[in-house]
């Protein structure tokens, strides 16, 4: 009976994968459509969903603070309600992070944009006379480059040209994404108030997403799948707050330093290198690269120090600062974790590189856990 079974069990496997497969091959722009349909519809929930599990983060820690007041007086009611006290307050600190950030750094980039040709005039003319006052490179490397026709002038009238069309562009862009903005704006309102009631309600929710799994599956697999979901769960938690502390340090040492060599747009270039250092391994780099623009359009003698400054933190970052405070959070190796960054980039872009390289952690894990049973079973000790 029990071969019976496992046949019959592996033939409904089969019949169901033929099926889909025909499906797909068959309807499978028609399918794509769909599902691109039912997931603008989700958005909302989904954005909610990701929004209440950041925010639970705080709320959790807030919750704990709160819950170890006095059960007299005002503390008697901060401990009954503990849960909705943490959630506004957490609220109101992410809604005012974002909105001193948006204040400093949206006005810098208006007046950089504003100040871009008259400030590549003024690279292009002070690099032009940097080179006729250096003798040694007027006489002999100049010569040379010249004798191979690299015509200086269309260079950098080239470079300027691309400079102002792409800002151009980015201004054109930007006017026509606000016809979309009160679309964006109401949606992601819903997913706010979504992720409130989330929050309010978790345990509810949990007990409730737990019944219905053992009312309609194998009391082990449910085991199974739960303490898979608490190991996601906590990984992406550690990551996400391992992120966030790692950016907030690089960017209050960029801040630091910066100020101390009296480079322009400090706080500006700090808070863009600790908001793109959420990314990892690359987000710093985009965050470099923005920080070296603002300064060339500003003082374009100072890039060397920048990078200098770039290039010893990053040192720092990469050996002290991420490993000590993200540590096993993550567990991954570094050729996993640059999978894991370029395959989630491919897929979902920027939120794909911040998904994906948890959830490669969680598989990590799991599969290493599933090797080394499978080796004790078989008594193997492979070197």
């Amino acid at each position: 009976m029990d071969l019976e079974k496992k046949i019959r069990d592996k033939t409904a496997v089969l019949i169901v994968m033929a099926f889909i497969l025909y499906i797909v091959f068959n309807y499978g722009n028609n399918v794509t459509g769909i599902l691109n349909y039912v997931y603008k519809l989700l958005f909302p929930f989904i954005l909610g969903g990701c929004i209440a599990f950041i925010l639970n983060i705080p709320v959790t820690f807030l919750s704990k603070q709160l819950s170890k007041c006095k059960e007299k007086g005002i503390g008697k009611l901060i401990r009954k309600c503990n849960r909705g006290i943490s959630i506004v307050a957490s609220c109101i600190f992410i809604v005012g992070i974002i909105t001193l950030i948006s204040y400093i750094i949206i006005p810098n980039i208006i007046e950089t944009i504003k100040i871009l040709p008259n400030a590549f005039n003024s690279s292009s003319k002070a690099f032009e006379k940097w080179l006729d006052s250096n003798t040694w490179l007027a006489n002999n490397a100049m010569n040379l480059i010249n004798n191979i026709g690299i015509d200086w002038n269309k260079i950098f009238n080239g470079i300027k040209s691309g400079v102002l069309k792409g800002a151009s562009s980015v201004v054109l862009s930007t006017l026509g994404a606000a016809t979309t903005f009160a679309s964006a704006t109401v949606e992601f309102i819903l997913a706010f108030i979504f992720s409130i009631y989330i929050l309010a309600q978790k345990e509810k929710l949990g007990t409730q997403f737990k019944k219905i799994l053992y009312a309609f599956m194998k009391k082990e697999k449910v085991d199974s799948m739960i303490d898979i979901l608490k190991l996601t769960s906590k990984t992406f938690s550690s990551f996400i707050t391992g992120q966030f502390t790692v950016a907030a340090i690089l960017g209050f040492l960029f801040f630091v330093v910066m100020s101390i060599f009296n480079l322009p747009y400090a706080m500006v270039i700090s808070i863009l290198i600790g908001c793109f250092s959420i990314i990892p391994v690359l987000g710093s780099v985009i965050g470099f690269a923005l920080g070296m623009l603002f300064i060339l359009m500003a003082n374009p003698a100072k890039v060397i120090v920048f990078v200098i400054i770039y290039a010893v933190i990053k040192q720092l970052e990469d050996n002290f600062i991420y490993p000590k405070i993200v540590g096993d959070s993550v567990g991954l190796p570094s050729i996993w974790v640059l999978a894991a960054i370029t395959l989630g980039d491919k897929v979902l872009g920027v939120i794909g590189m911040l998904i994906f390289v948890p959830l490669f952690s969680v598989v990590y894990v799991l599969l290493r856990k599933e090797v080394y049973m499978r080796l004790n079973k078989k008594h193997l000790e492979v070197e």
